[in-house]
């Protein structure tokens, strides 16, 4: 009885070992992260996994393409994008959900800058404030946020943590308006995805193990983050993705989530996104809606 027991427990350990840690099946798997909020969320994953970090999704889907990376993060509009382009990908996870606001000091300004013209930002303008004229003239948010900041910008669209940042350095400058609650008003939906975890589904198919062993790690990193927040900038600073003391302040304010993409409520909210993306940017997804394969 003993031995049989022993065997059991042997058995138990391996079992769970394999499922946590995934990589008995495939090794390392290559994860990417973009620089920014989208990768606050996966600075705990196991070891198992091999962090990338990359300035733009454009990199990611390149590195996807050749089989360089296995999984990745990245806005939610390209994860349409990509699988209707024919590239072989599959969507798990929404890991991050909107963190937008219009910020600045006049809001009856003519024009509003955004950091880009192919980002949720972007959508979001023409989606919600139509009334402005998008200025696209300064793409990256760091430097909009020293323009805001120095007074040579007066009103912006801003992801987190640069209207933290931006509140901070200038009083003078206000929260105008919660992008997430003119979303909620236009669309009836209480939130939008901004950031989705990806596989490539070659990958998919041969290692769904490890896919799950993945997620359910990705799952854990998002709680700690959000639990720990110090502990999380430190280690996001570490990692490339940006300085702590940006990250810390910004880290409850980022809409950090993990939201399996096998539940219908979540695809829902998912299609929601796209559909109206779809209406008013088409070209922001690809010029369609993806086909359910984009799922598991």
């Amino acid at each position: 009885m003993k031995k049989i027991v022993a065997v059991f427990v042997v058995l138990s350990v391996f079992t769970v070992s394999v499922f946590a840690f995934g990589n008995k099946e495939t090794g390392t798997v290559n994860l990417a992260v973009m620089q920014g909020p989208t990768g606050f969320s996966g600075v705990f994953l196991d070891d198992f996994v091999n962090v990338s970090v990359y300035p733009s999704p454009a990199e990611i889907v390149s590195k996807i393409v050749s089989g360089e990376l296995d999984m990745a993060v990245v806005p939610a509009n390209y994860a349409a994008a990509f699988h209707n382009r024919d590239y072989e990908i599959k969507a798990v996870a929404v890991v991050g959900e909107g963190m937008l606001s219009v910020i600045g000091t006049d809001e009856n300004a003519d024009t509003i800058s955004i950091p880009g013209a192919a980002g949720t930002p972007a959508h979001m303008a023409a989606l919600l404030y139509e009334e402005y004229a998008p200025d696209y003239s300064v793409t990256a948010p760091a430097q909009l946020a020293q323009m805001l900041i120095a007074g040579k910008r007066t009103l912006a669209i801003m992801p987190q943590p640069f209207v933290s940042m931006v509140t901070a350095k200038n009083p003078e400058i206000r929260i105008l308006s919660d992008v997430q609650q003119k979303w909620k008003e236009k669309t009836g939906s209480s939130q939008y995805p901004m950031s989705i975890l990806i596989v490539r589904e070659n990958f998919y198919r041969q290692y769904k193990d490890t896919v799950e062993a993945v997620k359910q790690s990705y799952r854990k990193s998002v709680e700690k983050v959000l639990s720990d927040p110090e502990a999380a900038a430190k280690e996001i600073e570490k990692q490339g993705i940006m300085k702590a003391d940006l990250a810390v302040a910004a880290i409850p304010d980022c809409a950090l989530v993990f939201k399996d993409l096998k539940k219908k409520t979540v695809r829902r909210e998912l299609s929601v996104y796209y559909e109206t993306l779809l209406r008013f940017v088409p070209d922001a997804i690809g010029g369609k809606m993806p086909a359910d394969t984009l799922y598991e």
